[in-house]
């Protein structure tokens, strides 16, 4: 009888799982956290703030290492470790593993503005094309031109489930909301401290290294979930090194497939505004070129190849999310069979 009981704890506690992850999922999808209250865009900037006292790149290589890991543990480990006391003393964990999700996700809800990017781009309107995709990258977009916005666009909208849904499903099953926090803020950081940017080469190598090793499995799901609807999957993605970048460069793979399965150009160089003349206001500041490797797979990407894009992520999420939400269940109604 004991074991009865067990395995229905074990069953019963599957089905809440996948229940509060349907519900984030669908609550982002359909009122997604505006980006102005979004808590991970307040620690990008506490990340960007901590990185403006602590990185000197004139200092030695191994200083600026060890600066970029105790920066890592200072900003990573204490936002954890609160989240995962919470989620242990609430009297309702359910609801807090819900709205762990529910931010997370909201964080990469990139279909809406893409589809709008590509509205304007099919009315020359580029400004306000670069006024809609500027919150949501790295760089800086008001140097680019309409295949620069075009390129950037297809890119974010082929790499953003992977950080965003994919991920947070992977690490929900293996570790619960508090690993979900984790691989988020360690993503944040690296979003925060570009590693391909010569500044912070060596001041976010650690976190890039960490990144490419725990986001490698989500990587493979989503790079298959992406190759299968076209009926080809491109191997060389999943090792493709951006030289320019001196292997730097964590999402060049997803961003290799997407131009091989599109059939257009992705990659090229970027352009960022130092971070430290943005915290210290300075007036004017000039954009710094970095290199990064093209990969010409076709043709330059017009506006119609966002659309394309978002089809293509839209239903590489779906399969993904209806495989990993009806097997636990279909597992639980044969146990009970």
């Amino acid at each position: 009888m004991q074991i009865d009981i067990n395995q229905l704890a074990v069953q019963s506690d599957t089905i809440q799982s996948c229940l509060i992850l349907i519900a984030a999922i669908g609550a982002a999808q359909l009122l997604p956290l505006a980006r102005s209250w979004q808590p991970l865009e307040w620690f990008c900037l506490l990340a960007k703030t901590l990185a403006h006292k602590v990185n000197h790149p004139e200092r030695a290589v191994s200083q600026q290492m060890i600066a970029g890991i105790l920066a890592t543990i200072i900003l990573v480990v204490p936002i954890t470790v609160i989240g995962a006391l919470l989620l242990k003393l609430a009297a309702f964990p359910w609801f807090f593993e819900f709205l762990v999700l529910y931010v997370c996700l909201s964080a990469y809800q990139f279909t809406q503005p893409a589809k709008a990017i590509a509205e304007s781009l099919s009315q020359g309107n580029n400004q306000q094309a670069k006024n809609i995709l500027s919150p949501w990258v790295s760089q800086s977009s008001q140097g680019l031109s309409s295949v620069g916005l075009c390129k950037t666009t297809i890119e974010k909208t082929l790499t953003t489930p992977l950080y965003g849904p994919i991920s947070s499903i992977v690490f929900f099953a293996i570790g619960g909301a508090s690993t979900v926090i984790a691989i988020h803020l360690l993503r944040q950081l690296e979003l925060s401290w570009p590693p391909y940017h010569p500044r912070f080469k060596h001041f976010s190598s650690f976190v890039s290294q960490f990144n490419r090793m725990i986001f490698f499995v989500p990587k493979v799901i989503w790079h298959v979930s992406l190759a299968m609807q076209f009926g080809r999957f491109h191997f060389g993605s999943l090792v493709a090194e951006d030289k320019l970048a001196k292997g730097l460069n964590n999402d060049f793979n997803t961003v290799h497939l997407g131009a091989h399965l599109l059939k257009v150009e992705l990659g090229g160089p970027q352009q960022f505004i130092d971070n430290n003349c943005l915290l210290t206001g300075a007036p004017n500041p000039s954009p710094s070129r970095v290199e990064l490797a093209k990969i010409k797979a076709g043709a330059f990407p017009q506006y119609q190849h966002i659309s394309t894009a978002v089809r293509v992520a839209q239903n590489g999420k779906f399969f993904f999310l209806t495989l990993s939400l009806i097997t636990p269940i279909i597992w639980v109604l044969l146990r009970n069979m």
